[in-house]
């Protein structure tokens, strides 16, 4: 029984530690920041808060290397994204 009311703990402990350690929006662009200043343009970003997570979508469109498809001048883009739980990001 001892067993079985420690990992229930140890579970409701994790849990909570997910919940208020929560990374914000603020945190991933200061996280970002490295990314930005190297490329000059900083990502749309798209911020979803979930109950014991964020989830982050990050687009970088490429305006200084433009790119000719079926006539058009066009700028590269892509995405990424990301996850935010207990304090930090991680890609996936």
């Amino acid at each position: 029984m001892k067993f079985r009311r420690g990992i229930l703990l140890f579970i409701i402990g994790v849990l909570l530690v997910a919940y208020f350690t929560k990374p914000s929006k603020d945190g991933f662009i200061k996280w970002m920041q490295p990314v930005v200043s190297r490329t000059h343009n900083p990502p749309v970003v798209d911020y979803q808060d979930k109950f014991l997570y964020a989830l982050v979508t990050a687009t970088y469109v490429d305006a200084g290397n433009p790119v000719k498809e079926n006539n058009r001048v066009v700028a590269p883009s892509s995405k990424e994204t990301y996850i935010g739980v207990f304090g930090r990001y991680w890609k996936q």
